[in-house]
């Protein structure tokens, strides 16, 4: 478990459901001491009395009847005594002709619990007294069955409203985690906005109100890491804009010598010098093309894939129409969160140069996207000669041509790789097996949200 608001959340619950699991633990025990600790004294409070009434009593057991009140007898009133004086017993009318199941008595005096009769729960206490022989014994009994009910029912709706505030609170410290933590989620948008290269703007900035004071110091960095990289950025794209413009008055001039050398007759050295300048302006436009794939255009809308291969391949089918080349794209409906630009950009430099060398076949297949990821697979492959092994690994590098005698300046391939290297991504080359010639196979990782 990786998320924070996730671990938070747990951790809460498991205090908050110790503490109901404490205070349910609690309403098992404390209502019955304190129902036995009051009617405890009550039976403590009558016992002695009792004891007062027969202590010097000509007849004991008159003596006793006459000081209990009613409750001793009515028949099974669940209030019952039964007094041991000079070797007789002294039962109140209420136990009718039922016994009552005591345990030995002691001068000390206890409170217990004891079965009575018809199937009554009885709270009974029982104590010696100082008396003639042996002592004076007093047990007094009453039946708790009501109140144990009572508690019993109010146990259950205590729980069951424990069990509702548990909930109510787990609901809640859920929405104040993420309520806390929403500025977490600001940071990482712009976070992503910054991979995306969107100036950062006031949406990338997080409320301040909002943002807790550990977490606002982060907030805070991270705006101003946006706002630098920002700032670098437009610094780097004016840079090479004001190179490229004042390097076009200075080539101008060198194509205007190259023509007058060809009108001279001089064709050969006319010729080398238009190829040197036709490779320094693919230079400058391929800086250009870096320094806007370095964050200068925002994604926009989601692009459908399908789509926008299937103009690709119609536009370079025209383009080859002389050659006869085919291309066949085999991509599902997808709708994926990067640049238009940059995918025609992508997939024109990688089409393009397969149908350079191709026959007359070309292939561009993507893959169906993967659920445990958002990268974007997918290969182009012709039908030419191929390249040789030991050259694979040198493809994409600027200026680097299997054969001069094909038009171009070797940057195709290079640009590719630098749109791929942009998103993070990957490429690779290798002989096709389907078709035999090159094969470009790719991993775009796109931006998600």
């Amino acid at each position: 478990m990786n998320s924070l608001r996730n671990r938070l959340s747990l951790a809460l619950s498991l205090v908050l459901l110790a503490a109901a699991a404490l205070l349910a633990i609690g309403l098992q025990d404390f209502p019955r001491r304190l129902v036995e600790g009051f009617v405890g004294a009550r039976l403590e409070h009558d016992a002695e009395m009792l004891y007062t009434r027969v202590l010097d009593a000509a007849d004991p057991e008159a003596a006793a009847q006459d000081a209990a009140g009613s409750f001793f007898r009515l028949p099974l009133s669940g209030h019952y005594f039964v007094i041991g004086v000079g070797g007789q017993l002294i039962r109140s009318r209420s136990l009718w002709d039922e016994d009552l199941a005591t345990p030995a008595v002691t001068q000390a005096g206890f409170v217990r619990r004891v079965p009575g009769p018809a199937g009554q729960r009885l709270l009974v206490f029982a104590k010696r007294f100082a008396g003639a022989g042996a002592g004076i014994t007093v047990t007094v009994a009453e039946d708790v069955s009501a109140i144990d009910d009572a508690i019993a029912r109010f146990r259950a709706w205590l729980l069951a409203g424990v069990a509702l505030a548990l909930l109510v609170l787990l609901a809640l410290q859920r929405v104040l985690l993420v309520r806390g933590l929403a500025p977490l989620d600001d940071a990482v948008a712009a976070c992503r906005r910054i991979e995306r290269g969107e100036p950062p703007g006031e949406a990338a900035r997080s409320p301040a109100p909002l943002a807790p004071s550990e977490v606002q110091p982060m907030l805070d960095a991270i705006d101003r890491l946006a706002r630098h990289h920002a700032q670098r950025l437009g610094r780097i794209r004016h840079a090479v804009g004001n190179l490229s413009h004042a390097l076009k008055t200075p080539l101008a001039v060198l194509s205007q010598q190259a023509d007058d050398l060809a009108r001279r007759g001089e064709t050969s050295a006319a010729t080398s010098m238009r190829e040197h300048l036709d490779a320094m302006r693919a230079t400058i436009e391929r800086e250009l093309r870096r320094a806007r794939l370095a964050g200068g255009n925002a994604p926009g809308e989601p692009v459908e894939l399908r789509a926008l291969l299937g103009t690709l391949a119609d536009v370079l089918q025209q383009l080859h129409r002389d050659r006869g080349i085919a291309i066949e794209v085999d991509a599902p409906e997808r709708r994926v969160a990067a640049d238009r630009e940059d995918l025609l950009e992508l997939f024109g430099n990688l089409l393009d140069n397969a149908c350079k060398w191709a026959r007359r076949r070309v292939r561009v297949s993507v893959a169906p996207a993967a659920p445990a990821t958002d990268a974007l697979e997918f290969s182009v492959e012709d039908d030419g000669p191929g390249v040789p092994d030991e050259m694979l690994g040198q493809l994409g590098t600027a200026g680097m041509r299997i054969d001069e005698q094909q038009p171009g300046h070797g940057l195709g391939l290079a640009i590719a790789a630098d749109i791929i290297a942009q998103y993070a991504g990957s490429i690779r080359y290798r002989r096709s097996a389907a078709l035999g010639g090159l094969q470009a196979q790719a991993s775009l990782p796109l931006a998600r949200g």
